[in-house]
């Protein structure tokens, strides 16, 4: 796609979750359509953009991926202002993972201080699972999410996760008019 308009429209999206679960694997399966291996975890964070057109209108995606591990816990509230959606991305191969996205959740909708759209992300679908689907799912209704799950390494539902996202976001500020 060419650059937007001056009519686009900007939202910012946050990836957050624990360390190693895909989120930079994700960011660049959908931007650049290319999965390695041996990725650098996160230090803080990582910025991104992408154009997409959604029902006819221009959006620009401003992704933040942020850093999952502990030491990044104070900067996190720094990187969910402003946030007009996000990703909370876990593991499916980690139980953990998923334990630990009810407390990342509450700490984005208090920085925000308004309903923004949420979707959960069981990452690594194509490796062998250790957490039941019905479990994920039963934990993103508890949270008000949608939930979908992902591949970074062969880009399944990669592309449909952030477009649901970015619809999401569309949506809200239609509601708001």
């Amino acid at each position: 796609m060419k650059s937007l308009g001056e009519s686009s429209l900007k939202f910012k999206v946050c990836l957050f979750g624990p360390g190693s679960v895909g989120k930079t694997s994700l960011l660049v399966r959908y931007i650049k359509d290319y999965f390695s291996s041996d990725l650098k975890q996160t230090i803080g964070s990582n910025f991104l953009i992408k154009d997409v057109l959604i029902n006819e209108q221009n959006i620009r995606l401003l992704l933040w991926d942020i850093g999952g591990q502990d030491q990044f816990a104070k900067l996190r509230t720094i990187y969910f202002k402003g946030s007009n959606a996000a990703f909370g991305v876990f593991d499916l191969t980690s139980p953990q993972s998923l334990l630990k996205l009810p407390g990342w959740i509450s700490s984005i909708k208090k920085t925000v201080k308004k309903s923004i759209p949420i979707l959960i992300v069981g990452n690594k679908n194509d490796l062998e699972r250790q957490i039941e689907r019905s479990e994920a799912e039963d934990l993103a209704k508890r949270l008000n999410c949608e939930y979908l799950e992902t591949s970074a390494k062969t880009g399944d539902n990669v592309e449909l996760a952030f477009e649901k996202l970015a619809r999401a976001c569309l949506d809200n500020i239609n509601i708001g008019k």
